[in-house]
């Protein structure tokens, strides 16, 4: 044997022994070839390196499309589609938990209806908790704020009238409380306690109904005296209505309960029940 040729059998099999002087798999490197030029040179295919990562990426999507949920057409796959998301069977099945103290504004009409609501456009129970968390939130806020609107409220009514009335402001005042006393029952009273109480146009109306009953109480001493006594209690009773931080309108208050009671005893005092 020639020596070229030793040498080159030696270098030969140096190459084959190592990764960089090992033969390239042109087959592997090519992949592509064999597709149509469009698919070759579409930029998703191009961004595989062999067919493995492909083949791989193909499964994994697989997998993915056949856990979806397909969308329902009809009534009856919508019903199943809800009940799977966790809605219950009829509008009784969901539970509601009202607020402590939050009754008056959740009570059994409106939850009745919202049971109906909830059930038709298929929410489950999580989604209703997080309304009635929602609805809660805006109620305890809407709570904490009404001292301060009816107190913006009644500045601006006081404003609006002391322009309009002048020095007879305290006189026409006096003589609209005097006309809630003789006319109002609980019912008005506790709507006087709400922004109708800071409505300049009511405030005016029993103003011109105080002035009446003014009239007719000096004419009769007996029952002034009595107007009086009963004047007293509601004038206490205007005192607790009018101020927004009164234990009254605090539920959570040490005091609520006792001035509750406070304000029946004087209702009872002013209209005899």
């Amino acid at each position: 044997m020639y020596p070229e040729e030793q040498a080159d059998m030696e270098t030969q099999a140096t190459q084959d022994s190592t990764v960089l002087g090992s033969e390239v798999d042109s087959d592997n490197l090519d992949w592509k070839s064999s597709l149509p030029s469009d698919l070759a040179n579409d930029p998703t295919i191009a961004q595989f390196k062999d067919v493995e990562s492909l083949a791989k990426t193909v499964v994994h999507q697989q997998k993915q499309m056949g856990s979806r949920i397909p969308l329902p057409k009809t009534d009856d796959e919508y019903k199943e589609l809800y009940g799977k998301l966790g809605r219950p069977d009829d509008p009784a099945g969901y539970e509601m938990k009202v607020p402590e103290g939050m009754d008056a504004y959740f009570n059994d009409n409106i939850m009745g209806e919202f049971r109906n609501v909830a059930h038709n456009i298929g929410l489950s129970q999580n989604q209703v908790n997080a309304l009635m968390d929602y609805q809660a939130s805006m109620v305890t806020a809407e709570i904490d704020n009404q001292p301060s609107i009816l107190a913006a409220q009644k500045e601006e009514t006081e404003s609006v009238l002391k322009q309009e009335w002048g020095i007879d402001y305290d006189k026409n005042i006096r003589a609209a409380q005097r006309a809630l006393q003789v006319y109002g029952d609980p019912e008005i009273m506790e709507l006087m306690n709400t922004t109708a109480g800071n409505n300049p146009a009511v405030v005016k109306l029993f103003a011109r109904l105080g002035a009446e009953v003014t009239e007719d109480m000096t004419q009769n001493t007996q029952n002034n005296n009595l107007a009086t006594s009963r004047l007293d209690a509601q004038d206490e009773i205007s005192d607790i209505y009018s101020n927004p931080e009164h234990p009254y309108f605090n539920g959570s208050h040490p005091d609520h309960r006792a001035a509750v009671e406070k304000v029946r005893q004087l209702h009872e005092k002013v209209y005899g029940r």
